[in-house]
């Protein structure tokens, strides 16, 4: 019997369902071929005289106006096609379900699992398949290759030569297995294994289109990263992520898991229409649920119903209903603040700390206000005087002009954060007669020759003045207080007093104080008293004005008042002061011991809304054309997912989130094991793994498939288990080595009769560097870093982007905490083919082009790390000889020990590049910048070519 899914739905699919699915809108004439019933009531399939039917007419016809597929679609049958369909018709045309769309059940285990091959399971399934197709298996893969290939799999890292070693002298029965356990309780694995979880959640650094802005979603990444070392099962790391703000008591990390769906881009350009971004956002969520979690292609529903699945457009729409609660719109949204390192788990002990730092934080912005409310700066009646001029000058040498009115104009060009210094004695004359000075008046004042005719050097008059403080005889004099008759919001006049130069006084104005009256471009004064008075008598004062915030917002004209009257509430305020001295001792105490210093970033999440829209089909997807005719459509399921005998009730975005990791679905366990699989050997057991659907291609393997994906739903959805499982059977553990037969019967080695060779992704590639180099930062998490990159990549993007280069240890992290901008992403992983992250990334394409081979050559970063390899062979005390050097360079990178004649290539490269340096010293001094002591840098310059030439190896680059 011909098997309908396996034979005839592929033909009918890629050949009819275009004109003749279940899409009504392009459906030609009248004739619907994926469902047996509508086939035989249009006539396509004959009952009384199946080889009259008309489907078999058409598919054999020589008359091209009625021949099918028509000849203008290029999409024709070959000969074997229609035998193919021809007997299948004449067997009666049965139809079946498609595979992936029945319920799952747990196939019993071959005959073949008592070979003495098999160690699990696993091994069972496919040597029946090897069996029949009269193949054999692969032998085990040596030690070294076996080592290597765990922690490339597990940990995107490379062994050290004492771990390889341990592993190759270890001959106990259980070797294998310890190591096994030990890779998967690394929390590096969790960083290998969030990377791949993190491609299906289009995470990146930055907003996307062309604005494409910085954004903070670091905490989701880590929240991926600690739940997957947590072995979080997958059903709950699934409904964290849907709807984690939904569950009873929602904890701040089921909050932040939500961030899954706030990955989506966000326009930040004027004139953008909230509305349509927002339904651009909900698209793409209900496209990346039905892609990470279905594999299937949703989204070709967004215009109409699908042209080969299951799917209308209606339930499309139903399906995106779950996602119109979402409180978020394009530019806004909910937030929850996150401490660094809070993602990883916190002790008891911390959370109290942070509940008693917030206390104190909130006592402190009270008591703040309490003071600044008694002082009455503003009112009091000041006799000011001007002080004499002894010196003025700035720290780059650049003149400070002096006006005939005793203020002081910046002429030339300061440098960007520009530091004044002005001198000031005892005033001519004042009037109380004293020189007890309490406290000095800066007036910033407009001038023509200034930008906007403001005050400011900066290009719109503004300034910012970060640090304001007062020497005597080089003694810093403590200032008590600062007052000023405008301050810009965020910018209060105060930070120019707190010793915080992220913080300071600015004077642009919002629409609130606009329509007050205030202006920026306009005269404007600050008051700043000081806790003890000054004799100006006895010496003179230094101010000194620090810009140390935005480059060039610099003060550019300004003069100076200094006054002997009394400052209001100076004694009364004694006791309030030592309060919030403790309680900033207390704060500062706290912030220490919490990660992050107490300080919180904002992450986006996912929250509900108060009053849910109504959701409506879209015709054409058009989201100014919603259906309302029709009726608003209500949250769930394409009915062909549903595989249960009742049909479960749809209310918000939990109740999707649990039938995802449901039983009655069909999907979710075959798709999230078929994509681990893939990970393990190069492609998936179904090749397809982004369509399920019946596009998609059969699975090699459908029983091992199954069995897999009711055996994670019974070990409770754990993913360390089936890693585990994975990585213990003898079809992992094969050599790659290709063979004659597999040429003849397999050359694609769909039956897995070895192990699959492939590049590593972009990330790791650099991460094995790091990794072989010995300068990897293990940390985990935490701020994305800025490793060093070419000048220039932001020249062809709309905005140009910050890049501070890391100069510490945060240049050594591994390559996922790289700063990802989606408009420019950093260079070497756009070579070697990671996606921007607008979209969903299931599966990574890979490509091989001469630029990869160049990157490792010539990039200054694998330069670096190929000095650090070297440094890492001569700093070590143990290895004296060259030849041994040699060798622990090659067992670095490609972890196993060369053979005599890799030996002699060694050996002849190291002295080939010698002879250069030695002709050329100089230049082997800059090559390798060496900082050694003790160590030679001819030497270490031909060490370092030596090791960019192994960093640049196919075999280094390749998991074997």
């Amino acid at each position: 019997m011909v098997d309908f899914g396996r034979e005839i739905r592929p033909i009918l699919s890629n050949h009819c369902f275009q004109c003749h699915g279940s899409d009504e809108g392009t459906r030609e004439a009248d004739m619907r071929l994926d469902l047996r019933e509508a086939a035989i009531e249009a006539g396509a399939i004959n009952l009384d005289e199946l080889s009259e039917s008309e489907l078999l007419q058409r598919i054999k016809s020589h008359d091209d106006s009625i021949k099918m597929p028509p000849e203008e679609v290029n999409k024709p049958l070959t000969p074997q096609q229609i035998s193919t369909l021809e007997l299948w018709v004449k067997q009666g045309a049965e139809y079946g379900d498609h595979w992936a769309f029945e319920r799952i059940e747990k196939p019993a285990i071959p005959e073949t699992s008592q070979d003495p091959w098999c160690r699990n399971e696993i091994d069972a399934f496919v040597l029946r398949k090897l069996q029949g197709a009269n193949l054999k298996h692969s032998p085990e893969a040596n030690r070294e290759t076996l080592i290597r290939r765990l922690y490339q799999d597990l940990l995107g890292l490379l062994p050290n030569p004492t771990e390889v070693a341990d592993f190759v002298n270890d001959k106990s029965p259980q070797a294998y297995q310890k190591l096994v356990d030990r890779l998967l309780a690394s929390p590096h694995y969790g960083e290998r294994w969030g990377r791949h979880w993190l491609d299906q959640a289009r995470y990146a650094d930055s907003q996307g289109y062309t604005i494409d802005g910085p954004r903070v979603m670091w905490p989701y990444r880590d929240w991926v990263i600690n739940a997957i070392n947590d072995d979080m099962p997958f059903d709950q790391f699934t409904i964290e992520q849907i709807a984690g703000d939904l569950l009873p008591n929602a904890t701040k990390s089921q909050q932040v898991a939500t961030a899954f769906h706030r990955n989506t881009m966000i326009n930040q350009e004027g004139g953008v229409k909230p509305d349509e971004y927002r339904n651009e956002a909900l698209i793409d969520r209900t496209n990346t649920t039905g892609a990470v979690w279905l594999g299937l292609t949703v989204g070709c529903t967004q215009c109409h119903s699908h042209k080969f699945d299951p799917i209308s457009h209606d339930e499309y729409y139903s399906l995106y209903a779950f996602f119109n609660d979402a409180a978020d719109s394009n530019n806004t949204g909910p937030t929850v603040d996150v401490y660094e390192e809070e993602m990883f788990g916190w002790s008891d002990e911390q959370y109290q700390q942070l509940a008693e730092l917030k206390k104190l934080q909130k006592s402190i912005v009270e008591l703040e206000k309490q003071i600044k409310d008694e002082t009455g700066l503003e009112k009091v009646e000041w006799d000011w005087v001007k002080p004499h001029l002894v010196k003025h000058e700035t720290e780059s040498g650049v003149p400070l002009s002096l006006l005939d009115e005793g203020s002081f104009l910046v002429k030339e060009k300061p440098a960007p954060n520009e530091t004044f210094k002005v001198t000031l004695g005892p005033p001519d004359s004042n009037g109380s007669g004293e020189n007890s000075i309490t406290a000095i008046r800066l007036r910033v004042l407009p001038h023509d020759s200034l930008p906007s005719n403001g005050p400011g050097y900066a290009s719109n008059g503004n300034f910012v003045l970060t640090d304001f403080s007062i020497f005597v005889q080089g003694e810093e004099q403590p200032l008590d207080r600062a007052w000023a008759d405008h301050s810009q919001p965020k910018f209060d006049v105060s930070g120019a007093i707190d010793n915080d130069a992220k913080s300071g006084w600015a004077i642009n104005v919002n629409s609130a104080q606009a329509k007050a009256g205030k202006k920026m471009n306009a005269p404007h004064e600050a008051v700043f008293t000081f806790l003890k008075p000054v004799n100006l008598q006895d010496a003179a004062i230094e101010v000194v004005m620090k810009h140390a915030s935005n480059s060039n917002y610099l003060v550019g004209h300004f003069a100076f008042d200094v006054t002997s009257t009394p400052v209001p509430g100076a004694e009364d305020q004694s006791e309030l002061k030592a309060e919030l001295a403790a309680a900033k001792k207390q704060a500062a105490k706290l912030k220490s011991l919490l990660p992050g210093q107490g300080k919180p970033v904002r992450q986006m999440v996912i929250q509900q809304q108060a009053k849910i829209p109504a959701t409506y089909r879209l015709i054409r997807g058009d989201f100014l054309d919603p259906d309302e005719e029709g009726g608003a459509l209500s949250p769930t399921v394409p009915a062909a997912l549903m595989t249960g005998q009742e049909k479960p009730e749809f209310k918000n975005r939990l109740d999707l989130a649990h039938w995802l990791v449901s039983r009655d679905n069909p999907l979710t366990a075959r798709v999230t094991v078929n994509r681990v699989w893939a990970k393990y050997f190069g492609r998936g057991l179904v090749e397809t793994e982004n369509d399920f659907g019946f596009q998609g291609t059969q699975p090699t393997h459908p029983e091992l498939l199954d069995w897999l994906s009711v055996s994670l739903m019974e070990n409770g959805w754990s993913m360390k288990e089936l890693h585990r499982f994975i990585v213990s059977s003898a079809t992992y553990r094969q050599a790659s080595d290709f063979k004659p037969e597999h040429l003849k019967k397999d050359p694609g080695n769909y039956l897995l009769a070895r192990q699959s060779r492939f590049r590593v992704e972009a990330e790791i590639v650099r991460d094995q560097a790091l990794s072989a180099s010995g300068l990897l930062t293990p940390d985990l998490g935490g701020p994305s870093v800025y490793p060093p990159q070419p000048d220039g990549v932001y020249n062809f993007t709309q905005s140009k982007k910050s890049w501070p280069t890391e100069t510490g240890a945060d240049r050594y992290r591994r390559t996922m905490y790289t700063m990802f901008y989606r408009s420019a992403p950093y260079p070497l992983l756009s070579t070697f083919d990671t996606p921007d992250f607008s979209t969903t990334c299931t599966r990574r394409v890979r490509s091989n082009t001469p630029l990869q081979s160049l990157t490792m050559a010539n990039d200054v970063v694998f330069q670096e790390f190929a000095a650090g390899l070297a440094k890492r062979v001569t700093n070590d005390e143990s290895i004296k000889s060259l030849s041994d050097q040699l060798k622990q360079l090659f067992r670095f990178t490609l972890i196993r020990t060369p053979n005599p004649a890799e030996i002699d290539v060694l050996n002849h490269f190291y002295h080939r590049e010698l002879e250069r340096f030695q002709a050329t010293p100089k230049a082997a001094e800059e090559y390798v910048q060496a900082d050694s002591e003790g160590t030679d840098p001819l030497q270490l310059a031909a060490l370092t070519s030596l090791a960019r030439v192994l960093l640049n190896t196919d075999e280094f680059m390749t998991r074997n």
